[in-house]
């Protein structure tokens, strides 16, 4: 067994501890983070989206910063500002909450465009620029951004350039009653979601085991049969009669670097091709363009990355 693979047991005990269920939307968490991505979680309000994204960062001892998007929020508020300090006599700049290591972009698509922009060199090049200044922000930065799949009311749609950016995109789901029941238990037994140490939620993975972890992720080796089976995927998404626009080579990225992490939290140091196979829907859904008339047959983002992934065949 890799460490990478013990590591996913103790990040999926620590977060465990105030989020009941929801082990796939950990396990891709845990993926974005051994890959330096960022990442799209949608679901409904109360689903504890912020609450994975903060047990997230405790987990790893990451640096947490908040941001709620609203439609009066500007870019400066994200990324900081110049002042003038009289009592220098010059200008100072003032970091904004972008300058962390996990930064929650909440109800993303609240914002207007010209602020969701502010996230798009950051996501990219883990780097800010200000008055002709570039700032870096660290290997450790990442962007973990919400939104609400119903209410599209007074939202702003994200470009398909800063969803592209997204290394996964996961769908968090309403509990089950056995799993809302646990968590009902956990609450009424004192769990307070609120106060993290409490709940027992500590570090188990420092800044340097992270750096480990990650260069394990990196020595997996990905055969040119699995390579093969990648390029046709997404490929076939290109040529979808569903689709007006397929995934990008940065989707074809995503895949690869998954399916590296997929097989390393699983122990092995090479990549098959169920590997690439179960991260398609995550990394894929939120690439896709749907055409009108797919969108007016019910084809959804599941199906829109389900259909060309059935035509293609496995390696054996």
């Amino acid at each position: 067994m890799t460490r990478t693979a013990e590591l996913r047991s103790a990040f999926h005990d620590a977060v465990g501890r105030a989020v009941v269920g929801q082990q796939q939307t950990i396990d891709g968490l845990l993926l974005t983070i051994l890959v330096g991505g960022h990442v799209l979680l949608e679901g409904v309000p109360g689903t504890a989206k912020t609450l994975m994204a903060r047990c997230a960062a405790a987990a790893i001892d990451a640096r947490f910063t908040r941001v709620q998007f609203t439609p009066d929020l500007l870019p400066s508020d994200i990324v900081g500002t110049t002042v003038w300090r009289a009592d220098r006599g010059e200008f100072e700049f003032r970091e904004g909450p972008i300058f962390t290591d996990t930064l929650l972009a909440d109800e993303i698509n609240r914002a207007p465009a010209k602020t969701q922009a502010a996230l798009l060199e950051a996501m990219e090049e883990h780097q800010v620029t200000s008055d002709g200044v570039s700032r870096p922000l660290g290997d450790r930065f990442m962007v973990v951004a919400t939104q609400n799949p119903v209410e599209y009311e007074g939202t702003y749609p994200l470009p398909e350039a800063q969803l592209d950016r997204f290394f996964f995109k996961l769908a968090v789901d309403t509990p089950d009653q056995p799993t809302e029941a646990a968590m009902l238990r956990r609450i009424d037994a004192g769990l307070d979601p609120h106060d993290l140490v409490a709940a027992g939620i500590t570090p188990v993975i420092d800044a340097a085991a992270l750096t480990a972890a990650r260069a394990e992720v990196a020595a997996v080796t990905v055969s040119d049969e699995v390579v093969g089976y990648i390029t046709a995927i997404v490929a076939a998404t290109r040529t979808s009669p569903d689709l007006s626009l397929g995934a990008s080579p940065r989707g074809a990225i995503a895949l690869l670097r998954g399916g590296k992490a997929m097989a390393c939290i699983q122990g092995r140091d090479f990549v098959i091709p169920d590997d690439v196979k179960d991260i398609c829907l995550p990394a894929l859904r939120h690439r896709l363009v749907r055409r009108a008339e797919a969108e007016l047959q019910g084809i959804g983002e599941v199906d829109a990355v389900q259909r060309p992934l059935a035509r293609v065949p496995v390696p054996r």
